[in-house]
């Protein structure tokens, strides 16, 4: 489908949206919000909990973030982090078995996640056998984020779960990220879809040019500004009413 200069023009804006709100230029910074040093605190205390109580597994440590790699300034109550320090759980989907027949277990695809929506009417069925050997934090929950991790014009492509879905995985194809209690996991899932990633999604990708793939590693290695929890709201429910304004204005002038 060709593209218009409107289409060019509202994309582009909403990069440039995207792009000041990583940097802490889209809303005010309030003093009195708890600095994102704490809140990593919080973060790894109570990661370690739910470790010692067995409801997730230990992570490996991740490096350290140089200088070299922080992109760009962020405000002072903000701190650099890695994506694996602030998700509770982030993993590929289990390669499914799938069922040509019955149609009672859906199972999200690359064709699912689209960049509008997550669209439960493309994915295939699983078996009955396979269904059942599925742990209970392999079914997508509210608020996860999708992430597309193989396939050239697929990988990158992203999504957030805003419905309520009963017992639905997701294949070997999709990163299913679910965030600590302490992120705003829309927050995140603006990030991911900023320029910062989208723009440079090559330096995350393995493989050869027929099969590009976004590993684990990386996605667990990479840097995000983060800000304050309270902050981090009023950030993403800021790009939400922007985008849903320029949507208002690109049907207006269709």
């Amino acid at each position: 489908m060709k593209t218009n200069s409107l289409d060019f023009d509202a994309q582009a804006l909403r990069e440039k949206i995207l792009d000041l709100a990583m940097r802490g230029k889209l809303v005010k910074q309030d003093p009195n919000d708890e600095p994102a040093s704490v809140l990593l605190e919080k973060i790894k205390a109570e990661k370690a909990e739910l470790v010692k109580e067995g409801k997730i597994k230990k992570s490996k440590a991740l490096p350290e973030i140089t200088d070299e790699e922080k992109p760009f300034d962020i405000p002072d109550s903000w701190k650099w982090v890695r994506l694996g320090e602030i998700g509770n759980y982030i993993q590929r989907g289990r390669s499914p078995k799938y069922d040509k027949e019955s149609l009672d277990h859906p199972i999200i695809s690359q064709k699912c996640v689209q960049w509008n929506s997550i669209n439960i009417e493309y994915a295939k069925h699983i078996t009955e056998d396979f269904f059942k050997k599925l742990e209970p934090y392999r079914f997508i929950q509210k608020n996860d984020i999708l992430w597309n991790s193989t396939g050239t014009g697929t990988v990158g492509r992203l999504n957030i779960v805003k419905d309520n879905y009963s017992h639905v995985p997701v294949d070997s194809h999709v990163t299913l990220m679910r965030m600590n209690q302490f992120i705003d996991s829309d927050y995140i899932y603006y990030f991911l879809r900023s320029p910062q990633i989208q723009k440079n999604l090559g330096d995350y990708l393995t493989g050869t040019t027929k099969q590009k793939e976004l590993g684990l590693t990386n996605i667990l290695k990479i840097n995000i500004p983060l800000p304050p929890v309270s902050e981090q709201s009023r950030i993403a429910a800021k790009i939400a009413q922007l985008f849903a304004l320029l949507r208002k204005v690109e049907s207006l002038l269709k």
